[in-house]
């Protein structure tokens, strides 16, 4: 008798968490924020993928869709693709079309930076013990942060990229200690600008990294690709959630950014390899802009939206209508 005593108040418990849980996922959100700037993240890696020029995909993203925020990234195997030789060219090139635009640049430093794989090693680091790893990880964002801390496009910089979300081909797992240490590095050579930290909006619970750096920037996806299902599975969240979460760490971190809206397909095999029409009917333009809707009634400041570098091959194999279509949230 007492066992199942027990039992009843466990289930109850258990059903009184999941009702609030419930609760808060659908917690109706506030007022839509009209002032949102919208902005994309650009990889010319990923461009490529596509079989376009990467440059001029990037020169199309500011002067055709009128992009005026960007999240660029200083891929670390492109940056130092040798022992203590850099080359900055293609950053170069980013920044100084973004400056020319007057647009504003969120540079990404480290090893962990967006898209796949996630973490952008150079073959020749992989060998190298703990300690000398992490110094030599230093190294390469002290000489991306001298190069570009005077740089008229840029705006803020990103550490890292969702350190504590386990998502990526990573040869060896990431720790705070060095996050902090890259940010302490950052702020002592350039203190003059913000330090973004990233998280996953769905996956992770933000808390942690609310103690870093200076704005925290959060992916939001309303969707998520099931392999063992082999569909998608919709997440039951209302804007509310976000606004809720945003509010619980406010007393540590009062600008809140999107770093990732989905704005792109994700299915059980990469966008690249999709034919258009199986492309376009997983992120149909009516998708992306209910998505965008979303995200301008969370209300965060900034959002950078995921997956230009499709919309833009799609716009060269003549199929402008998602490229065109969302002209009108960057201003052209």
């Amino acid at each position: 008798m007492h066992l199942k005593k027990l039992l009843f108040v466990f289930v109850i418990i258990i059903g009184a968490i999941f009702a609030i849980f419930l609760f808060l996922l659908n917690l109706p959100g506030t007022p839509a924020n009209n002032d949102t700037k919208f902005g994309v993240t650009f990889s010319p890696a990923y461009a490529e993928s596509f079989g376009v020029d990467w440059r001029a995909a990037y020169r199309a993203i500011l002067d055709d869709l009128g992009v005026r925020y960007v999240r660029l990234s200083a891929y670390w195997n492109t940056t130092e693709p040798e022992d203590d030789y850099f080359t900055f060219d293609d950053l170069d090139y980013q920044l100084d079309w973004a400056a020319r635009r007057k647009a504003h640049v969120v540079l990404g430093v480290g090893r962990k930076l967006p898209r796949w794989p996630e973490c952008h090693d150079p073959e020749w680091v992989k060998g190298f013990p703990a300690p000398q790893f992490d110094e030599k990880v230093l190294d390469a964002v002290r000489a991306v942060v001298e190069r570009y801390k005077d740089h008229p496009a840029l705006s803020r910089w990103q550490v890292e990229n969702e350190v504590l979300f386990p998502f990526g081909r990573c040869s060896r797992p990431y720790n705070l200690g060095l996050l902090k240490k890259e940010i302490d590095l950052v702020r002592s050579i350039d203190p003059g600008h913000e330090i973004v930290v990233t998280d996953s909006g769905e996956w992770t619970v933000w808390m942690p990294l609310a103690f870093y750096g200076d704005v925290l920037g959060v992916s939001m996806y309303r969707e998520a690709w099931n392999d063992f299902f082999n569909t998608h599975i919709p997440f039951p969240i209302k804007e509310g959630w976000y606004q809720f979460r945003a509010r619980l760490i406010s007393p540590w971190r009062k600008t809140i950014i999107v770093t990732e809206l989905q704005t792109e397909p994700w299915a059980g095999k990469p966008v690249e390899s999709m034919g258009p029409d199986e492309s376009m009917l997983l992120m149909p333009l009516d998708k992306i802009k209910d998505n965008v809707r979303f995200a301008r009634n969370v209300g965060f400041p900034e959002v950078y939206l995921w997956g230009v570098e499709w919309w833009y091959a799609l716009r060269e194999q003549n199929l402008p209508e998602i490229w065109d279509g969302l002209k009108d949230i960057f201003g052209a």
